[in-house]
C-alpha cells in the first residue's frame, strides 16, 4: 500500500499541475509569484486532493473537543494573517513524532506529539504560525515558479516528495533523492529561504495575535533537542540539520518587537492533557502520578486537574474523577472540554439524564457546536430516547460533515431498526473515509432494503458518487 500511496500523489499532481496552464507538459508555464501557473482555485483543488488521500491513509483525529480548540487557535492568527486566500482547514493525526505540516488551499495537518512535547501554548502556536505562513505566502507555488525551465517530472518528484512527506513521511527523504536528482540542490536552497521568511513573517503573526513571539524560537531549541523523536519528514521541511543561525534570527526577530500582553488560553492546557491521556501510549498509572504530582505543587494547576479527571475517568475510579471535576467545574462550567467529560463521568455514573439536562441548557446557547450537539445526543441515547438524539444529530449534519455525530446517528438508527437510514448513512461514512468497497457494499444494501421512493433515489445518486470517486481513485492508484 505504500507504493500505492507514493504512486497516488504523483498522479494527483499529474492530473492537477498539467491543467493549470494548457493541456500537457509542453503547456507547463509558471508566472509571478505562481499565478498564472498555479491559480488560488487549482490551490484548493490540489488541497481536497490532499485530503482524499489524507482521510484514507492516516490516522485522524475524529475528537470534536480537540478539533474545536486546534480550529480555534488556527482561527484566531488566521484573522490576523496577510494574504489569505481560502480558509483555513486544520486536523490532528494521531500519531506520537513531532510534526507539522501546510499543504495547499489550507490544509494544515498537526500531530498529536507536537501538542504533547510543548509546554507554552506559544510554543505550539509557532509552529503553526510557522506552517500557515507557508500558505499565505505560497511556497509551494513559488517553489513551482523557481524550477519553470527545469524539466516537468523533475517539478512534480519535488512536489511529491513534499507531500508525500506529510502523507507517508519515512519515504519522503529518499522519495525527493531519487526524484529530484540534478533539480534537488536548488529546490532545498529555495526551500531554504522559504523556511526563513515562514520564520520571520511567523513571529510576527504571533505577535500581531496575542502569542508571546519568543515561543517560535524556543520551540525550534527544543526541537533541536529532541532528535529521534521529530518525524524525518519535518526535518526536512526544516532545512535539516535546525541551525543556529535560524533559531538565533527568530529570537532576534522576536525581540524586536515591543513588549505586549500575551494572552494564552486554558484550553491550551486541556488540549495538551487530552492527548496525553487518550492519544498517547503513556501508561495510565504513570499520568496519574504526574498529575497528582503537579497538583501538590500547585494545587491551581487546572490542566493538571484536567488529566487528573480524564485518567481517572477512564479507569473507572469515579470518587477521584468526581473530585476532580468539582474542582474544575467551579472556575470552568461552561468549558467545552470540561463539559465533554463530565458528560463521560455523568453516563458513566449512571446519571445519563442529568447529563442531558445539562448539555440542554448548553445547546440553547451553543445551538449549532458540535461539542454540544453530540454528547447530548450521546445522553439522549443512554437515556433510551434515540428519537431526541436523532434530532440533534439531524440538525448538527446539515451544517457540517461530523464523523462522530454520523456514528451516533448511525447507532440511533440500529435501535430504531432504521436499517434503510442505517445503511445510507455508513455508506456516507465509509465515501468519507475513502473506504470505496465498504460504502458500495453499504449503498447496495440500502438499495434493496430501502422502499420509500425518496430513499431509493438518494441512495441511487450515492451509488453513482461513488462508483465516481471509487474510479477516479483507482486510476489513480494504477
Amino acid at each position: 500500500m505504500i507504493l500505492k500511496v507514493r504512486k497516488t500523489l504523483k498522479l494527483l499532481l499529474i492530473a492537477g499541475l498539467l491543467t493549470c496552464g494548457g493541456t500537457g507538459a509542453s503547456d507547463f508555464n509558471i508566472g509571478t509569484a505562481g499565478v498564472r501557473g498555479m491559480t488560488v482555485e487549482k490551490e484548493k483543488e490540489l488541497g481536497q486532493y490532499f485530503m482524499l488521500v489524507a482521510r484514507s491513509q492516516l490516522p485522524i483525529v475524529y475528537d470534536p473537543v480537540l478539533s474545536e480548540y486546534l480550529t480555534g487557535t488556527v482561527g484566531r492568527m488566521a484573522a490576523q494573517a496577510q494574504g489569505v486566500r481560502y480558509p483555513f482547514e486544520s486536523f490532528f493525526v494521531e500519531d506520537s513524532s513531532v510534526n507539522a505540516a501546510a499543504f495547499f488551499g489550507g490544509k494544515v495537518m498537526v500531530n498529536t506529539g507536537l501538542i504533547a512535547v510543548t509546554d507554552t501554548e506559544s510554543e505550539f502556536a509557532g509552529v503553526l504560525a510557522h506552517e500557515m505562513t507557508h500558505i499565505t505566502q505560497r511556497h509551494l507555488a513559488r517553489s513551482i515558479e523557481i524550477q519553470s525551465d527545469a524539466q516537468t517530472a523533475g517539478i512534480l518528484g519535488m512536489l511529491g516528495g513534499l507531500i508525500l512527506g506529510v502523507v507517508n513521511p519515512a519515504l519522503a527523504m529518499a522519495t525527493v533523492s531519487a526524484s529530484i536528482n540534478g533539480v534537488q540542490q536548488t529546490s532545498i536552497n529555495y526551500t531554504r529561504s522559504n523556511e526563513e521568511e515562514a520564520d520571520r513573517l511567523g513571529v510576527d503573526l504571533m505577535y500581531r495575535s496575542g502569542f508571546n513571539p519568543e515561543g517560535m524560537p524556543g520551540m525550534f531549541r527544543k526541537l533541536r533537542t529532541l532528535d529521534n523523536k521529530v518525524n524525518p519528514a519535518f526535518e526536512m521541511l526544516l532545512t535539516h540539520p535546525l541551525s543556529e543561525k535560524r533559531v538565533a534570527d527568530a529570537e532576534n526577530r522576536a525581540r524586536q518587537l515591543k513588549k505586549n500582553r500575551y494572552y494564552e488560553s486554558d484550553d491550551y492546557q486541556f488540549a495538551k492533557s487530552r492527548v496525553l491521556a487518550r492519544f498517547s501510549k503513556l501508561p495510565r498509572d504513570y499520568l496519574r502520578g504526574e498529575a497528582e504530582r503537579r497538583i501538590r505543587g500547585n494545587p491551581d494547576d487546572y490542566g493538571a486537574w484536567y488529566l487528573l479527571a480524564l485518567v481517572a475517568t477512564d479507569g473507572g475510579d469515579r470518587a477521584t474523577a468526581g473530585k476532580a471535576l468539582e474542582v474544575l467545574n467551579r472556575k470552568f462550567s461552561s468549558n467545552l472540554f470540561i463539559i465533554d467529560t463530565m458528560t463521560d463521568y455523568l453516563i458513566g455514573s449512571g446519571k445519563a439524564a442529568s447529563a442531558a439536562e445539562m448539555l440542554e441548557k448548553q445547546l440553547k446557547k451553543h445551538p449549532d457546536n458540535e461539542v454540544v450537539a453530540v454528547n447530548l445526543a450521546q445522553s439522549y441515547l443512554e437515556s433510551g430516547k434515540p428519537d431526541s438524539a436523532i434530532q440533534v444529530l439531524r440538525r448538527l449534519n446539515r451544517t457540517r460533515d461530523s464523523v462522530v455525530g454520523k456514528e451516533l446517528l448511525m447507532k440511533a438508527y440500529r435501535s430504531k431498526k432504521d436499517i434503510c437510514s442505517m445503511y445510507q448513512l455508513n455508506a456516507e461514512l465509509m465515501t468519507y473515509r475513502g473506504r470505496w468497497e465498504e460504502a458500495m457494499m453499504n449503498a447496495n444494501t440500502a438499495l434493496r432494503v430501502c422502499k420509500n421512493k425518496n430513499d431509493v433515489m438518494r441512495t441511487r445518486a450515492l451509488v453513482s458518487k461513488i462508483a465516481k470517486d471509487q474510479s477516479l481513485y483507482k486510476e489513480l492508484l494504477k
